[in-house]
């Protein structure tokens, strides 16, 4: 299923055709920006839960996912500013870092809600590093850097049609997962 469009943004998941109820989704998926694919879709049996949780909480929030402190910032030094507070990176490299242990929880929890992908299955490990924030005037950007290099890509989409495909993708996902529970369906 393709929720969204590749040249913009989207949501391209499906589940395995196996699988009987009862079952969890399991399935393959990626994220298309402006036709750059985040994810592996060739990997199968990916458990689809974790980003759909994170699709679901991002969807609340991302209307409101921006900082004062990101005015200015370049695409670049904006996710250089997310992978120090979030990882302690800047990409492959470690930084030399300070804090303590109390300091980077209370990191995470102010800068986490802007992690994208990271941890939601298996088929985002090799793809790098991303974030997602919305900026005041309602266009979310999408930062993702790879690992082993320095390459990565900046895409961006007006919030009312992020929002949209993301909700396409949790009421697919729900269907599915009442399907493989074998709950009769309405």
């Amino acid at each position: 299923m393709l929720f969204g469009s590749r040249d913009s943004f989207a949501i391209e998941s499906m589940t395995e055709p196996h699988l009987r109820a009862p079952s969890q989704v399991w399935g393959r998926m990626r994220i298309w920006c402006e036709g750059t694919e985040i994810g592996d879709y060739s990997y199968e049996h990916c458990g689809l839960f974790n980003a759909y949780a994170g699709f679901r909480e991002l969807r609340e929030l991302l209307a409101w996912n921006w900082m004062s402190e990101f005015n200015g910032l370049s695409d670049e030094d904006l996710w250089d500013f997310l992978d120090g507070a979030l990882f302690g990176c800047h990409g492959d490299v470690e930084l030399h870092d300070s804090r303590t242990v109390d300091e980077c929880r209370a990191d995470w929890v102010r800068y986490g809600k802007f992690s994208f992908l990271t941890n939601w299955g298996e088929q985002f490990d090799k793809n790098g590093k991303s974030f997602i924030v919305c900026r005041p005037d309602g266009v979310v950007r999408i930062l993702n850097r790879s690992l082993g290099n320095s390459s990565g890509f900046s895409s961006e989409v007006p919030l009312g049609e992020a929002i949209e495909v993301i909700k396409k993708f949790i009421d697919w996902f729900l269907s599915e997962n009442t399907r493989l529970a074998g709950i009769p369906q309405n």
